[in-house]
């Protein structure tokens, strides 16, 4: 890690993925302290690192040879954005057995989501526009490297102690070769889903690019402002077919909020992504600009959410050591437990959709599922 001072050994973990790992038996390097969540493929857990005494976050996967592309793609991307303040800094990676582990900065102010969830209340529109003046400068990177991060949304929004929000989870992400391919995959969480993202599925011509990233962001500012996304009352599988379908979305209470706020959201929430304005060009944005200038109010709203968010944190701990001998639910009932905030990839040639849940793992539907989607699809369209 970083205080070492041999140059460290190095291994490939597999023929297909390049990235190389640190030589050392992580057992021997990190102490797992707690589970703090999961990401799209993986589960995230605080480590200390026993020679530094300092705490890291570390995502675990379970790996096999299919999974090296993507795995690979994720450790790109991380190593690519080191250097960038407002994505989540990447220090190497271990193998342990099949196990591969990530190692990141901890960020303990938790995520927006985690920070609503233990206060119980939303953001105030200072506190937004600080947060979405981070996500588009970690997307202005992003995208001039050609990098989609396709899976914005609160939970995957980190703060640390100082204030500073990162984006992170990047299990989905692509990269582009060039600069003009688009992408044809349908991938991401369904509730936060550019309408273009899904609509791929039945035209495959055009695609989609980093402006998929503009929606979600201001998808994700109307789920700071009232706690949950547009339409999130409705089952997560049947939002994949409304949303090409109906208008874009709004604040439920548009008087409540400045005319500024209102106005981001309007323009980035235009449902031909051609009419929306780059991450570079929404620095100009008055709402974005007050953001910057508002950053500051982030830490002390930091240090004021600490004490409840690691109340949560024991509480959360302790009703999962409860429930662990559940953990062995029936195998039929998962498709069935397809909770808000799955991550959803969708096969454009297949047809077939592959579900990851933080709690159940990955289910993929089946042909006559998918055939009762691809019906209820054309029931949405009147909606």
């Amino acid at each position: 890690m970083a205080n070492q001072t041999t140059p460290e050994k190095k291994v490939p973990l597999g023929m297909s993925l390049r990235g190389e790992v640190v030589n050392d038996d992580p057992e021997e390097v990190f102490e797992m302290v707690d589970i703090i969540g999961e990401g799209a493929y993986g589960l995230i857990c605080t480590c200390r690192n026993i020679k530094q005494n300092k705490i890291y976050a570390i995502k675990f996967l379970e790996i096999d040879d299919e999974d090296e592309p993507h795995l690979q793609n994720e450790l790109d991307i991380l190593k690519e954005a080191e250097h960038c303040p407002y994505i989540v800094k990447y220090f190497g990676c271990y193998i342990k057995d099949s196990t591969l582990m990530i190692v990141m900065e901890f960020c303990d102010g938790g995520s927006a989501l985690d920070i609503m969830n233990a206060c119980a209340k939303t953001f105030e529109e200072d506190q937004i526009a600080a947060i979405c003046a981070s996500v588009v400068q970690g997307l202005i990177f992003l995208h001039s490297h050609r990098i989609l991060h396709r899976d914005l949304k609160a939970g995957n929004i980190l703060l640390t102690s100082d204030g500073i929000a990162k984006l992170a989870d990047f299990g989905v992400s692509a990269k582009l070769q060039y600069t003009l391919q688009k992408k044809d995959t349908v991938v991401g969480s369904p509730y936060w889903m550019a309408p273009e993202v899904i609509s791929v599925q039945k035209d495959r011509t055009e695609g989609y690019d980093m402006k998929a990233d503009i929606w979600s962001t201001a998808i994700t500012a109307i789920e700071l402002a009232e706690g949950k996304p547009p339409l999130f009352e409705i089952a997560s599988l049947r939002v994949i077919f409304l949303i090409p379908a109906r208008d874009p979305p709004k604040l439920q209470k548009q008087d409540k909020w400045s005319r500024e706020f209102n106005d981001f959201l309007a323009v980035c929430l235009q449902k031909n992504p051609h009419n929306r304005p780059t991450s570079k060009e929404l620095l100009n944005h008055p709402f974005i600009k007050r953001g910057i200038k508002m950053q500051p109010i982030l830490k002390e709203m930091v240090q004021e959410t600490l004490p409840k968010l690691e109340a949560a944190r024991e509480r959360k701990k302790k009703e999962e050591a409860a429930k662990s001998s559940d953990a062995s639910d029936d195998e039929d009932g998962r498709a069935s437990n397809f909770t808000p905030g799955t991550t959803i990839t969708i096969n454009t040639a297949t047809g077939s959709v592959t579900m990851s849940s933080g709690s159940y793992g990955t289910t993929v539907i089946n042909d006559e599922e998918m055939s009762a989607l691809k019906i209820k699809r054309r029931d949405s369209a009147s909606e």
